[in-house]
């Protein structure tokens, strides 16, 4: 696996639901092929740190990985509403075709806020029928500057356990176009 994201919410200006006991994350993810629902350590591996001051910097491994490395500038966004099809209540129907022009879905790299959905709600999310049962934490984007792609300029959404017990388990579903 090769590394995806280091997310270090120590230097964050807000920490979102969900990600309050944490301080860091590093996600990795298969170098030949994408995940496809499955379970945290097949084809992808998030590890959440409690604590950062006890990590310790390695080595660079070398590894095959066409990923290019970046730092992201974080800023707070104030309103970020849900997409279509997280909207739980019911639209006017004049309202209806202009949803996105008036609640705006902010995308990108992004922690806490409504996910940025392609095709549809998350797979685990309408029902809940995970048996972690995750709410959405997170998500990466496809970056050109990074040369990383969920599929076709797709989304990987993140989501953490909220069953008793299984708090510290993860989910981790993606769309493309």
């Amino acid at each position: 696996m090769v590394a995806l994201a280091q997310i270090n919410l120590t230097e964050l200006p807000f920490r979102p639901p969900g990600l309050e006991d944490l301080e860091f994350i590093t996600v990795f993810i298969d170098a030949e092929e994408l995940p496809n629902d499955s379970a945290n350590g097949e084809g992808w591996c998030l590890r959440a740190y409690r604590r950062s001051d006890d990590l310790r910097p390695l080595a660079p491994v070398a590894a095959r990985s066409r990923l290019k490395p970046f730092a992201l500038r974080s800023i707070v966004v104030e309103q970020d509403f849900p997409c279509w099809d997280d909207v739980s209540t019911e639209i006017p129907a004049e309202l209806a075709n202009e949803y996105g022009d008036h609640f705006v879905n902010v995308s990108g790299f992004k922690l806490g806020g409504w996910p940025s959905l392609i095709q549809s709600e998350i797979f685990w999310a309408p029902w809940n029928k995970h048996p972690i049962a995750p709410r959405y934490v997170f998500q990466i984007d496809s970056t050109e500057k990074g040369h990383w792609a969920w599929g076709d300029g797709g989304v990987g959404y993140f989501g953490r356990g909220t069953v008793a017990g299984r708090r510290d388990d993860w989910a981790l579903a993606w769309q493309c176009y």
